[in-house]
């Protein structure tokens, strides 16, 4: 009977991170029931998915669907996050506030993957440090667009600067 409950939350697991666009691997340890409920309302709010996994059948899923191999990541008490696209790096930056709140933190962030990529470790720590899709795209216009920016600004210049030039001799010669 378990292994054919394990088959279930194996394809269950599979389909849920093939759907996904990204994935966040939470270890977690020692937090209180009103802890698990406030990050899982959190999260729930945010628009992505939280589930609690057992470790073997999570880096199974993760191997099969993807065929990234995230075992490191699987240790102890462990969660994934599933969001679309990019949507964990939000997802993190709200598990980082969790993690402020905390005195001795009780959440870790062990692996993650954005689009297509395995992070771990170091790596993943820093996903809530990432920009979004939206940031970077508002980075690359105005990148794009300030050199656009300096010669508007320049031709204007030249411009009022010689309407003040042509004003002043104006004045000078009335005068």
């Amino acid at each position: 009977m378990p292994s054919i409950v394990n088959e279930f939350l194996l394809e269950e697991l599979t389909e849920e991170i093939k759907a996904a666009g990204s994935c966040l691997v939470l270890s977690f340890d020692r937090l209180t029931v009103s802890e698990v409920s406030d990050l899982r309302t959190q999260l729930r709010d945010s628009g992505v998915n939280y589930k609690v996994v057992k470790n073997r059948l999570a880096a199974k899923a993760f191997k099969s669907s993807l065929d990234l191999d995230l075992t490191a990541a699987f240790s102890g008490k462990c969660g994934v996050i599933t969001a679309p696209e990019e949507g964990v790096i939000s997802a993190a930056k709200l598990v980082r506030e969790s993690i402020k709140k905390q005195k001795d933190p009780k959440i870790n962030i062990t692996g993650g993957v954005i689009e297509g990529e395995a992070l771990l470790g170091a790596a993943a720590a820093a996903i809530p440090d990432m920009p979004d899709r939206n940031t970077v795209n508002a980075q690359l216009a105005g990148m794009i667009s300030a050199p656009a920016r300096a010669l508007a600004t320049v031709t204007q210049g030249l411009a009022s600067g010689m309407a003040r030039v042509i004003q002043a001799k104006m004045d000078k010669e009335a005068g």
